[in-house]
């Protein structure tokens, strides 16, 4: 027995040492091969160099990943192909067989891709795969024919069993199909049958076949299970690591202009309300969450459903029975203390109008000559449009080369494209009547708004001046129509009470309809302008003596209060209108009060401590650090959207909505926002005010109460300053407050 034992263990041996040796010699066999298409296929030697040696490959068939890659083979194979299109077939070919021999080159390729769709049913629709790894390939310059592009591809599913689509009374029942999930889309959430799909693929592809690629790929993955129909398009030029924008004449233009800029110097500070700052950081932080959802989130279910609420939002064209189902899972956030105070914050822009008109009468109302109006609306035209223009400039000539991504060129063509075809509009003043659907920029619709109050307002007071009794009629007629034209307007086009942040408005502003009719039109927004005129007027009434203590402090605390649960209910209570039944008439009521409402609240709070002492809130806004960064208010305002979507669309892959991080992003913002802001100052507006007020001044001006002030349209009011130092020695001895904004 023991002898056999040993015979056994000998042969085993024998044995071992054969299968070992076996494979040393294919091993050394297979030294200096590459990856080859099987006999018969065309470019079979395709990415093979004469006298190049490669390692030898592993070979994974049989596995899982090989019947998957056999899968996709057979049917691009089986499907007809042009000439053209052969080129592109040879690549694919190439690619899926060095895949399935685990070749480099091909894992690199592969795996910038995602295989398939992945947290489509949590609304992550951007699948972009890794866009860098694409792009970025080590051997892309020594090995031009393994040369890659990067595609988008815009995808719709569609079911194809032509179910009768009925009423969703359980939208997350666990056991109903998964078709009927996807196809329910309350009104305020993103679709879940739309993606995004970024494709890494040869550069000899064309689109349609990238199309016909992703579309065997989508078929066999767990999308493509339940027979949905994809209708793919890849409209937008593929990137290629070979593409490099060239500069242009605008680009190059633009920095010769920066250069004659550096010439010219600021000659002062100005001081502004510490609103005005606090509430710019507002509207960035608004626009941040806005943008930001706009873009690649992976977990938009959520964004939608429980923390983004400042998208949700109801039109009261929705049925009955659909906006039901919605409110099951949107009313309770909707009506949490978070969603009512941001979902009506675009009253913070009414804010700006409140102060705009409060300063220009104070500005205007003491002079005993008032100068000629043509120079005061050139001088405020000046104002406004100097870093306006060097803003339009860059977005034109600059922007553009800010950034790469899958999704760059998208966002530059969503602003560079309407800044180039309709930069004339801005500069005439009228971009917010004329081709609003192409607006250049779009938060810039204010600009002109704020021009056209400028105009008309200093018109009526010439003639108030000249002809009282004529001037106080035309007055009370300007205000009638401000107030009351926006619920006309309102209850003829059966519009929202509010303007409605659905997802559909930030992926496309431009598209929406109350944007265009109600949002960014002049004779809409007027009312809040006039009232900080007519609350700038009455300041001036009861100041003219220089004696502003004239409310106690226990009345100008009751008043502040008053100011500030007066905003309050005017925000929430328009916030209600999103989900509850919505009426015509009283939406219309409500759309024409809401804004002055909204601007008396703040002139009482602005008059209030003027007039009286309000400790906590008047030390606050009096704070001196606010001076220098309200001063940078407006080119925060023009430039703090380009620094958003240049952050949002520049990403590789989706980001998780955590609103920390939103904040987080919102301080950058606001900081670079102010360093472009003070460039802007420093070498465009500054030197232009300047300039033209040498051009217009005929005699020196011994008081700013004489002329506006050449920088700005401002009101001196004496202040004791607060701070020390050198800083304080080089500081004015009046405080001006600019109307600008």
């Amino acid at each position: 027995m023991k002898y056999i034992y040993l015979l056994v263990l000998g042969l085993a041996v024998i044995k071992v040492r054969c299968h070992v040796t076996d494979r040393v010699k294919n091993s050394e066999n297979s030294e200096g091969l590459t990856t080859q298409l099987p006999v018969g296929d065309k470019g079979a030697q395709i990415g093979v160099k004469d006298g190049e040696k490669h390692e030898p490959h592993k070979t994974v068939k049989g596995s899982d990943s090989s019947v998957y890659l056999d899968d996709v083979l057979f049917s691009l194979k089986s499907q007809n192909w042009t000439a053209e299109e052969e080129p592109c077939l040879n690549q694919i070919k190439l690619l899926l067989y060095s895949l399935q021999n685990f070749t480099l080159w091909a894992v690199w390729d592969w795996d910038a891709q995602a295989s398939e769709p992945q947290g489509l049913l949590f609304a992550n629709r951007y699948q972009l795969g890794n866009f860098d790894q694409c792009m970025g390939a080590p051997w892309a310059s020594t090995h031009k024919e393994l040369k890659t592009k990067y595609c988008l591809a815009e995808i719709v599913l569609e079911r194809t069993d032509k179910a009768v689509r009925k009423r969703v009374e359980k939208p997350y029942y666990p056991y109903e199909s998964a078709l009927d999930y996807i196809e329910h889309r309350p009104p305020h959430s993103r679709p879940l049958n739309e993606l995004t799909w970024g494709a890494c693929v040869p550069a000899a592809c064309a689109p349609g076949t990238v199309e016909r690629l992703l579309g065997v790929m989508l078929a066999r993955s767990h999308l493509g299970a339940a027979g949905m129909r994809a209708n793919i398009s890849v409209t937008e030029p593929c990137q290629s690591s070979d593409d490099e924008m060239e500069y242009d004449e605008l680009f190059y233009a633009f920095l010769q202009n920066s250069l004659d800029l550096l010439k010219m110097k600021k000659d002062g500070i100005e001081v502004f309300y510490g609103i005005r700052f606090l509430t710019i950081c507002l509207i960035v932080l608004d626009h941040q969450i806005g943008i930001y959802n706009s873009g690649p989130i992976s977990d938009g279910f959520t964004s939608d459903q429980f923390t983004s609420l400042s998208l949700i939002g109801i039109k009261h064209t929705v049925p009955h029975s659909v906006r039901y189902n919605a409110m099951i899972f949107s009313q309770q956030e909707v009506q949490s203390p978070l969603g009512l105070l941001i979902l009506h914050d675009d009253l913070f822009v009414d804010t700006f109008f409140l102060l705009s008109g409060f300063l220009v009468v104070t500005n205007i109302a003491n002079m005993k000559r008032l100068p000629n109006p043509l120079l005061m609306i050139l001088k405020r035209y000046v104002r406004l449009m100097v870093a306006f223009a060097v803003v339009i400039f860059y977005v034109c000539a600059v922007f553009p080369y800010t950034g790469t991504g899958p999704l760059w060129n998208r966002a530059v063509a969503h602003d560079t494209e309407q800044c180039r075809k309709n930069w004339w509009l801005n500069l005439l003043m009228v971009s917010n009547y004329v081709d609003t659907e192409n607006i250049c920029i779009v938060v810039s619709w204010y600009i002109p708004c704020d021009f056209h109050f400028f105009v008309i307002t200093i018109l009526v007071y010439y003639v108030y001046r000249r002809l009282p009794t004529l001037g106080i009629t035309m007055a009370t007629i300007l205000t009638a129509a401000a107030v009351v034209l926006p619920g006309i307007i309102n209850y003829i086009y059966q519009l929202s009470a509010v303007q409605l942040f659905t997802f559909e408005f930030v992926m496309n502003p431009r598209g929406n309809e109350e944007f265009h009719v109600t949002y960014i039109k002049s004779h809409t927004r007027f009312a809040a302008y006039l009232v900080g005129f007519y609350s700038g007027h009455l300041f001036v009434t009861y100041s003219k003596n220089g004696n502003l203590n004239r409310i106690k402090q226990k009345w100008s605390v009751l008043g502040t209060c008053a100011a500030l649960l007066l905003m309050l209910v005017v925000m929430v209570f328009g916030s209600t209108f999103l989900w509850r039944s919505y009426h015509p008439l009283e939406g219309a009521v409500y759309a024409a009060l809401n804004r002055p409402a909204w601007a008396c609240g703040v002139a009482l709070l602005v008059l209030c401590c003027s007039f009286g002492n309000v400790p906590i809130v008047k030390s606050f806004l009096s704070w001196y650090p606010w001076v220098p960064l309200s001063r940078l208010s407006y080119g925060l305002y023009l430039t703090h959207t380009i620094l958003i979507t240049r952050n949002v669309f520049i990403t590789r892959n989706p980001q998780h909505n955590d609103y920390f991080e939103i904040l987080n992003s919102s301080i950058g913002i606001i900081f670079w926002g102010c360093i472009g802001a003070l460039l802007l100052w420093l070498f465009a507006e500054a030197p232009a005010n300047k300039l033209l007020a040498i051009c217009l001044r005929s005699k020196p001006i011994n008081t700013v109460a004489v002329e506006p002030a050449p920088t700005s349209i401002t009101t001196n009011v004496n202040a004791v300053a607060t701070s020390s130092g050198h800083l304080h020695g080089n500081l004015p001895d009046t405080i001006h407050f600019s109307s600008k904004f």
